[in-house]
């Protein structure tokens, strides 16, 4: 049996809200149709688990203000940099603390104390994680070689998920910078740390760089549509 309801407003009933079908059915926008929501804050509108919202070729979803329900977005997510000059001892990993938050919106990062960030509660999953770091050895030709690394909980500089290297033995210079990164599977209570590493041939520290330019920063971003 199929029937249409034509009316001019649908709303839910005071203190609830509103389901449009049941788990397993599907709900057509058809082409040519819009769905608009373009000034209103679209809450309270449940699509539940094992239901199906299609979206057919022509349609439109109109959104200028906000629609929760439609999918996700790429959070939590962080980026912190170094506002200000870190020093790291020759021939040691150094744990990077980036101080200045761009932004935490899962508040998990600790930009004070341990410069950890951990994965919220409910939030895990696949995570893009980066780092870039800008540092200098203590003259012009001290700098031999070094590293930065990312690591996950206990691991260490052998078994750190990501890390890159440079090595300047045969023309020892003094500045260098670079990236390393990618996706790793983590789950909530993990933890993510940033590490440096440089070797000067006089044994003298090493100078991370900071400042508003973010010579040295961190971040990670939850992914969409990979488990």
């Amino acid at each position: 049996m199929s029937s249409e309801v034509k009316a001019n407003k649908l709303s839910p009933a005071t203190g609830t809200a509103l389901q449009i079908s049941d788990s397993g059915d599907t709900t057509t926008i058809p082409s040519g149709a819009t769905l608009d929501v373009s000034s209103a804050t679209m809450t309270g509108f449940t699509i539940p688990s094992g239901q199906t919202l299609t979206v057919a070729s022509g349609a439109t979803i109109a959104n200028s203000g906000t629609a929760t329900g439609f999918g996700s977005d790429n959070t939590p997510a962080f980026q912190a940099y170094r506002s200000t000059n870190q020093t790291i001892s020759h021939d040691t990993y150094t744990k990077v603390e980036c101080q200045t938050e761009d932004f935490d919106t899962g508040s998990g990062y600790d930009n004070s104390s341990t410069y950890l960030y951990t994965v919220p509660s409910g939030e895990g999953g696949v995570y893009w994680i980066y780092f870039h770091l800008d540092y200098a050895s203590y003259t012009n030709s001290s700098g031999n070689y070094g590293a930065l690394q990312i690591r996950v909980n206990s691991e260490t500089a052998s078994t750190a998920s990501f890390s890159n290297w440079w090595n300047l033995n045969s023309s020892p210079g003094r500045q260098w910078n670079g990236w390393t990164g990618g996706m790793r599977t983590l789950s909530a209570g993990d933890t993510i740390g940033f590490y440096a590493y440089g070797w000067d041939n006089g044994t003298n520290p090493y100078t991370i760089q900071g400042g508003a330019r973010r010579d040295t920063l961190v971040g990670a971003y939850k992914m969409l549509g990979i488990s």
